[in-house]
């Protein structure tokens, strides 16, 4: 039985890929390098900051600070979230209702840092509604699936009571080896990169209560 909805972030419920990637290629604009959108689609979404720019720099032998660089790129990203705002995925906000109205609980597992996520969360108006995991919360990343297992003990509930958001393989992958039922939205990948062991929605729009009573709702 499904007792508590569990919300990756980036992607899920605020639609800030876009921004991420536009922040990465405004900081290393300076080292001359530009992410194409194919590639960070194909290899980066759902991976993390630090884990993307060592990528980057390893690809292309160079021999520079990857945590300083990261550290340069949340600057200009919340920057341009002050500037530019940031949008919620689409019918995000209607299946929040729902939520509520049903009395479901919910909490979001992020693989973002904590400031990241905050200033979002504010932008959204949704500062005063979630209490949310962010990368500082865990050791591992997903698809670890640690960051899910503390989401789950946070509310206390058990893992297999959990129906968790994704819109990346590694987030797909840590609610399998979580043992949580989940839900993919192609928010950010298409839908050949998902596996048939999960759910697949384009986004919140195709989400309502005769979803989630297939998902184990009662």
């Amino acid at each position: 039985m499904i007792k508590a909805i569990i919300f990756d972030f980036d992607g899920v419920i605020a639609h800030s890929e876009p921004i991420h990637r536009k922040s990465f290629n405004m900081t290393l604009k300076q080292l001359g390098i530009i992410i194409p959108l194919k590639l960070y689609k194909e290899k980066y979404v759902g991976l993390g900051s630090l884990s993307i720019m060592e990528d980057i720099f390893r690809t292309r032998g160079i021999r520079r600070s990857a945590r300083f660089w990261v550290r340069k790129r949340m600057k200009v990203f919340r920057e341009l979230v002050r500037k530019e705002g940031v949008k919620p995925v689409k019918g995000f906000m209607k299946f929040n209702r729902l939520l509520d109205k049903i009395g479901m609980k919910k909490i979001i597992a992020s693989g973002g840092y904590r400031k990241n996520v905050l200033i979002m969360l504010k932008c959204l108006k949704l500062d005063k509604e979630f209490q949310f995991i962010s990368r500082e919360d865990v050791k591992k990343r997903k698809p670890d699936p640690e960051a899910l297992l503390l989401a789950a003990k946070k509310l206390g509930v058990k893992p297999s009571e959990c129906l968790v958001f994704e819109d990346s393989p590694y987030g797909i992958e840590a609610a399998r080896r979580a043992g949580m039922k989940c839900v993919a939205l192609t928010t950010s990948l298409p839908r050949k990169y998902f596996s048939k062991s999960c759910a697949v929605v384009k986004d919140f729009r195709e989400v309502d209560l005769n979803l989630l009573r297939r998902m184990g709702y009662r």
